[in-house]
């Protein structure tokens, strides 16, 4: 039994040291969309194309991202959309004369917003967006923020087998190699980035929402733990011919304000002690703090002298008297 407990963390720390030593997520360059909205009313959006500018952005992306991983290897997987496959191509000028692989991902495209879109509806359609939450207003023969969540946490678990199976990794054509891959790059769009994030280090709605969404062609990079094949966000990279650097997400109400810690690592749970009278205040925990007391109908008005009708008062109570405790022994 112990032997074979041993063989199996052997195995699991030859698959860890396998798995490539970054995900890097990209948006495509500027589209067509992005000028002028009114594209998108003649044009199916998959087949929205990038600007001269958008080119340009994917070149220059290519060069950065080349710093960043130098003559490793690399796998690209891309949107099927034609902005994110103009760019893929404007990337790959970066890696002239090497071999990298490719593939095509349908679960990457962009979030569907609906067929044609005029910018007049689509206008009322935002506000009410914005009414009823971003993250689970489903537009019109579109889908909603959970759709793409969904789609994303499978192609998540794809991606993390094709790092660790016999068979996934076989080699391109022409190429000696036997090893997997020592990066993958997603060539992708704004909100399936975010939402990479979101299902990767489970984020919740809330710090969701607070992340704002990448500019054209800028890089996010979520780096190898050593020892445990875990991601960590190492945050944006840009580069210059000399030197290249990592700077914070935008995240908050003006961009600034730094990302939490426990944003950057997979959390797969988090941890409270009712009772306690810091209880509610790690920020992880910020989903959980205040909360609204229940909304009382007409119909029990004049019955709330039932203590079963003043459960949620008691609830919301019970927190906040261990949030006014430990604020008072501050």
């Amino acid at each position: 039994m112990w032997i074979k407990c041993a063989d199996s963390l052997a195995g699991s720390s030859l698959a860890f040291s396998q798995r490539p030593n970054r995900i890097i997520l990209v948006r495509h360059g500027q589209s067509e969309g992005n000028a002028d909205r009114a594209a998108y009313a003649t044009t199916p959006d998959s087949q929205i194309a990038l600007t001269e500018r958008g080119f340009a952005q994917g070149a220059v992306a290519g060069l950065q991202i080349r710093q960043l991983v130098g003559d490793e290897s690399v796998r690209f997987f891309v949107s099927p959309y034609l902005r994110a496959r103009q760019t893929l191509l404007a990337i790959l000028r970066a890696f002239d004369g090497r071999t990298v692989q490719v593939t095509s991902e349908p679960r990457l495209r962009e979030q569907d917003f609906g067929n044609f879109q005029s910018p007049d509806s689509m206008d009322s359609v935002f506000k009410e967006r914005q009414q009823f939450g971003r993250f689970y207003y489903r537009f019109p023969n579109g889908e909603a923020g959970t759709d793409v969540f969904d789609r994303m946490a499978s192609f998540i678990t794809y991606i993390f087998r094709t790092m660790g199976e016999a068979g996934y990794f076989e080699p391109p054509a022409g190429s000696s190699s036997t090893k997997p891959p020592e990066n993958y790059v997603l060539v992708t769009h704004g909100l399936l980035m975010r939402i990479f994030c979101m299902c990767y280090l489970r984020w919740t709605v809330t710090e969701f929402e607070q992340v704002w969404n990448p500019s054209n062609c800028e890089i996010w990079v979520l780096q190898k733990v050593a020892g445990r094949g875990t991601y960590e966000l190492a945050g944006r990279w840009t580069a210059s011919p000399s030197r290249g650097k990592f700077t914070e997400l935008k995240y908050g109400k003006d961009k600034k304000q730094p990302l939490f810690e426990h944003m950057k690592r997979p959390l797969v749970s988090r941890t409270v002690t009712p009772g306690a009278p810091d209880a509610l205040d790690p920020e992880e925990l910020g989903f959980l703090r205040d909360l609204p007391r229940p909304k009382r109908m007409r119909a029990q008005q004049k019955t709330l002298r039932n203590k079963k009708l003043q459960a949620g008062d008691e609830v919301i109570d019970y927190w906040t008297r261990d949030a006014g405790r430990s604020r008072s022994q501050e």
